[in-house]
C-alpha cells in the first residue's frame, strides 16, 4: 500500500469528524426529532470512520467494531423512537 493511499484514507476518516460534531450537537441541543436523526447520523458516521481506520491500519478488529456499532446504532434508534412513541 502506498503512502498516499494511507494518507488519503486517514484524511477521509478525519473529515468525518466535522459532520460527527454537527450530529452530536443535534443530539444534545435539538428537539426530539432532530435528536433521533442526529443519533442515527452519528452512529453511521462513527461506524464509517472505524471501517476507514480498519482499511488504513490493516486491522480487522476496527472493521468488526464498526459493523457492530452500525448494528447497535440502528437498534438504539428504534428503541429511542419506540420510547418517543410511547411516552410523548
Amino acid at each position: 500500500m502506498s503512502r498516499h493511499f494511507f494518507d488519503g484514507i486517514l484524511f477521509g476518516a478525519e473529515l468525518l469528524f466535522i459532520p460527527s460534531a454537527v450530529a452530536l450537537y443535534a443530539v444534545i441541543a435539538g428537539d426530539t426529532i432532530r435528536r433521533l436523526i442526529g443519533l442515527q447520523l452519528f452512529g453511521s458516521l462513527s461506524a464509517t470512520q472505524l471501517v476507514l481506520l480498519s482499511v488504513a491500519f490493516a486491522n480487522d478488529e476496527f472493521a468488526d467494531l464498526g459493523v457492530a456499532m452500525a448494528l447497535l446504532s440502528i437498534g438504539a434508534t428504534f428503541a429511542y423512537a419506540r420510547f418517543l412513541e410511547r411516552w410523548l
